[in-house]
C-alpha cells in the first residue's frame, strides 16, 4: 500500500533528486554540459513537489530555477504542491523554494546534454520551519502557517523543532524523545502530541500513536488532522467499524477529503456494505488526489464481486499504473489479463 498521507502525517524524508547523468564518449566534464547540445535546446523541464512539515502539499511556494548562463525562471506551486518549468537547456541548475515562515531549501541538478529530448527532471522538497529567535523575529511567519504554535513558549518550540528535524532525517525514535521534552515543557502542546503520534505510527506502535492523537483532540476538539489520524490508526488495527464512524465524522467536518472518503469506503467494504463502499471510492477518485491509488484496487475488487469484468480490469490497471511496484503486481497482471478475456 502506497499512501503518503501528506495531508496529515510527518512521514518525512530528506529532499532527493532524480538525476540523469551520463558521461560522454569524448570525456566532457560537468561544466561542459552548460553548452547547448546540437539538438534538444530548450526542450527539457524541471518539475518539483513541495511538502509542509506536517506532510501536506505546500501551495503558493515560489520556486526559482537558475543556471550559470541563463537569467533564471520561476514558478509557484499549485494547491497540490507541484510546480513546473519547461523550455530548459542542458546544463547545471540550482532549484530553490521559499515560503514565509520556512527556511529556503535549495538543491542542484544537472540536465545532461545526452538526456532524451523532452525529459522532465524531478525534485522533491520538505520545508522546515524557521528557527525561532528569542526576540520572536521569525515567529509571526511560522504561526501564520501553523496557528497551533501561537501560544507555545520558545523553549518548548525549540524542542519541538528538534523533533521535527529528527523526523526529517527518518529518525522517529529520536523525534519522540524531543517531542516528549517539548510536551514536558508545555503540556498543552497540541502539535507536539500530533507529531508524536505520527512518529509512533512510523515505529508501528499503534496504541501509543492512538493515545497521542486522542490527547491532541482532547486539547483541540476540532483538530481535523488528528481525528483523521485516529481513524487511520483504527483502520490499521482492523477496527473497521470504529474507523468508519471516525471517517464519517471527519467528512462531516470537511466534505472534500479524498483520503477520508477512500478509507471510509474500504472500511465499509470490509463491513460488507458494498454499494456504499463503491460510491465513496468513486468519490475519492473523482477528487483527483494522487494518494488514493488504493481506491482503484478496492473498486476493482467490488466490480469483480458484481461481475463487471471490464470495469474491474480498468480499475486494477489504473492501480498498477499508480503503484507499479505493488508486492503482488505480477498476480494482478494475470488477473487483468483474464478479465480482459471475459465478455
Amino acid at each position: 500500500m502506497k499512501t503518503k498521507l501528506k495531508l496529515m502525517f510527518i512521514f518525512m524524508s530528506t529532499a532527493f533528486l532524480v538525476l540523469g547523468l551520463a558521461a560522454g564518449a569524448d570525456g566532457q566534464g560537468i561544466g561542459d554540459r552548460n553548452r547547448p547540445a546540437d539538438s534538444g535546446d530548450g526542450r527539457y523541464g524541471i518539475q518539483g513537489k513541495v511538502y509542509l512539515p506536517n506532510g501536506k502539499p505546500a501551495g503558493n511556494v515560489r520556486a526559482v530555477i537558475s543556471s550559470a548562463d541563463s537569467a533564471g525562471s520561476s514558478a509557484v506551486s499549485n494547491m497540490d504542491g507541484v510546480f513546473q518549468v519547461g523550455g530548459l537547456r542542458a546544463g547545471n541548475y540550482s532549484v530553490s523554494v521559499s515560503l514565509d515562515g520556512f527556511q529556503t531549501e535549495t538543491d542542484r541538478l544537472t540536465i545532461d546534454r545526452f538526456s532524451p529530448i523532452g525529459r522532465t527532471f524531478n525534485v522533491v522538497f520538505h520545508l522546515r520551519a524557521e528557527q525561532v529567535a528569542r526576540d520572536g523575529s521569525s515567529r509571526a511567519g511560522v504561526i501564520s502557517v501553523n496557528p497551533l504554535l501561537a501560544d507555545v513558549p520558545d523553549d518548548a518550540l525549540a524542542k519541538f523543532q528538534k523533533g521535527i528535524d529528527r523526523l526529517v532525517k527518518n529518525d522517529p525514535k529520536g523525534a519522540i524523545l524531543h517531542l516528549d521534552e517539548a510536551i514536558a515543557s508545555y503540556p498543552r502542546f497540541t502539535a507536539a502530541y500530533y507529531e508524536r503520534g505520527a512518529a509512533f505510527l512510523k515505529t508501528n506502535e499503534l496504541d501509543k500513536a492512538l493515545e497521542s492523537f486522542v490527547k491532541a483532540i482532547a486539547i483541540k476538539p476540532d483538530y481535523l488532522e488528528a481525528k483523521y489520524s485516529v481513524g487511520y490508526t483504527q483502520f490499521t488495527k482492523k477496527n473497521y467499524e470504529v474507523a468508519a464512524a471516525i471517517f464519517d465524522d471527519v467528512l462531516k467536518q470537511k466534505k472534500e477529503f479524498p483520503e477520508a472518503q477512500m478509507y471510509l469506503g474500504i472500511s465499509l467494504h470490509f463491513l460488507k456494505n458494498i454499494d456504499a463502499a463503491e460510491a465513496l471510492l468513486k468519490l475519492a477518485i473523482a477528487g483527483g488526489s494522487q494518494d488514493v491509488a488504493l481506491a482503484h484496487r478496492y473498486l476493482g475488487g467490488i466490480y469483480l464481486q458484481k461481475k463487471r469484468p471490464s470495469e474491474a480490469a480498468a480499475e486494477l490497471q489504473k492501480y498498477l499504473e499508480l503503484v507499479p511496484r505493488a508486492p503482488d503486481a505480477d498476480r494482478l497482471k494475470d488477473t487483468i489479463a483474464d478479465l480482459k478475456k471475459k465478455p
